[in-house]
């Protein structure tokens, strides 16, 4: 039997027809269970060009935001964590990653049609032996949820409100490249890391490292438990991250955290890309009547 045939639930069946258009059954029931999974460039739908440009563009980004050279990723050792709303209009591979759409079933899977991109963080993360004693990203990264950003609470309907699409932009292959830890099926736990469980060499949790190649997407829940190994190979780490939300979440610090500076994006770029305005919340429907039952809408 074919449920999504039964027409029943629209905005639903929508989403499991692109599931199995994309080949993610695996990757959606990841998500959903162990609270993580990685979707490769192949799934995607993005090739070596694709990720070359896009990583290029990410470290390009920077170096105009801030005024500064990274130089060669594969030899520099700069330090930066740095949070951006100067993309879309910059270079439009960014506006091909965010309206991606493997990437966006799965997001909508389980945060509803009407996800919303929250924010976007560029992370360049280079040797730590060059790197401050206290920034987090290259120092002993203890255990933590990412629903803390949004106060979010742990459990609140075994409900996903918060999702991580991080695209990786260089490969991440062993313990050297300072990848990401992750807790399988901590989100089902109910509640945030304790703090005398958050250190990794002493938590009882065990924990799983993300290996992904070069233009795939690590993604994890809100509540998923994560963490970070300093990174002790030659060069940068360069990642991206985007933050999804479920439409309705309005963080404490919302003003100053959310995407700032929409205003500045033209018409005639969001009339190229339509599909960059809705998955902003640009164009969200206000109203104060609940809609029909669909969970999903």
């Amino acid at each position: 039997m074919n449920i999504a045939q039964q027409k029943t639930l629209p905005s639903l069946d929508s989403i499991m027809s692109d599931i199995e258009r994309y080949g993610l059954a695996r990757n959606a029931v990841e998500l959903m269970t162990y609270g993580f999974t990685v979707a490769s460039p192949e799934t995607l739908g993005v090739d070596d060009a694709w990720t070359e440009r896009f990583r290029d563009a990410t470290l390009a980004a920077y170096e105009k935001g801030h005024d500064v050279s990274v130089g060669d990723y594969r030899t520099s050792t700069i330090t930066a964590d740095v949070s951006s709303a100067q993309l879309y209009d910059e270079d439009d591979v960014f506006i091909e990653a965010a309206i991606n759409p493997a990437k966006l079933a799965l997001v909508r899977l389980m945060l509803g049609q009407r996800a919303v991109l929250r924010t976007n963080t560029i992370i360049l993360k280079g040797p730590a032996d060059h790197a401050p004693a206290d920034y987090h990203f290259y120092q002993n990264v203890p255990l933590h949820t990412d629903n803390d950003v949004e106060g979010i609470p742990m459990g609140a309907g075994r409900i996903c409100h918060r999702l991580n699409c991080m695209w990786i932009c260089t490969d991440q292959v062993d313990e050297a490249d300072g990848p990401t830890l992750l807790v399988p099926a901590s989100q089902h736990v109910g509640h945030g890391v304790l703090p005398h469980d958050s250190d990794l060499a002493n938590t009882p949790y065990p924990v799983v490292r993300l290996d992904a190649r070069a233009g795939s997407v690590a993604m994890w829940q809100g509540g998923t438990f994560h963490s970070a190994l300093p990174r002790t190979r030659t060069g940068l780490r360069v990642t991206l991250s985007e933050n999804y939300t479920r439409h309705y979440i309005q963080g404490p610090h919302a003003r100053s955290h959310y995407i700032p500076n929409l205003g500045r994006l033209s018409p005639e770029l969001l009339s190229r890309h339509p599909q960059l305005k809705r998955v902003l919340g640009l164009s969200q429907k206000q109203s104060g009547i609940n809609p029909p039952f669909d969970p999903y809408a």
